[in-house]
């Protein structure tokens, strides 16, 4: 008497070597990948379109943050991997997908009109935003634009207080009166205080 063959063939979720080796692919993140592993796990012979993927169904494969499931199933739907073919809400149950490389026999309560076979193929990667540049020719300062690229002139002078005159060189310095010169006196050795870090007493009087 023969002993009874026992089967070693085991069903198994399968993605197609030309989903794995596209540049849609390769642009998922690691949740949207196992997510899509396990909506293919669903797989059998005629339910493509009737996948699911409820919190309660991911839980115990460690997808524990339903914004996390949401925001791999909006991946995936992007890139061309999964197409929603039927939404859920209140007393219509969970939403339900169909994976694009495959085709959809059972038709049944599916809403198709948008399905693109394969349509991994037809992602787009979206622009990469560029780093500001370090160096920005303009800026624009309390109102006013201004120029990164100072001049060595501009650059060269000091921080000018209010009590500071520039006078152009060789320019007649006659012509400022003794008053001025008085005032711009007082002005400078009431600044010594604040010039020495406080350690001096302003200066009250004085010939």
């Amino acid at each position: 008497m023969k002993a009874a063959k026992t089967s070693t063939k085991h069903p198994y979720a399968a993605i197609e070597h030309r989903v794995i080796d596209s540049p849609a692919y390769a642009d998922l993140t690691f949740s949207s990948r196992a997510l899509l592993i396990l909506i293919t796990r669903q797989l059998t012979k005629d339910n493509n379109g009737h996948l699911m993927a409820t919190h309660s169904y991911l839980q115990r494969f460690g997808f524990n943050s339903e914004p996390t499931i949401s925001r791999a199933i909006k991946e995936l739907i992007s890139h061309g991997m999964i197409y929603r073919s039927r939404s859920g809400g209140y007393q219509q149950g969970a939403a339900q997908y169909a994976v694009t490389w495959l085709s959809i026999t059972n038709r049944k309560g599916l809403f198709l009109d948008g399905f693109l076979p394969c349509a991994w193929r037809e992602w787009i990667p979206e622009e990469k935003k560029l780093p500001p540049s370090q160096l920005k020719d303009t800026s624009f300062k309390n109102d006013m634009r201004t120029s990164s690229l100072a001049s060595k002139s501009e650059a060269g002078r000091g921080i000018k207080f209010e009590d500071t005159e520039y006078v152009p060189i060789g320019g007649d310095l006659s012509t400022h009166s003794e008053q001025s010169k008085s005032a711009r006196a007082t002005a400078s050795i009431h600044r010594l205080a604040q010039v020495a870090g406080g350690r001096m007493q302003p200066i009250k009087h004085y010939a």
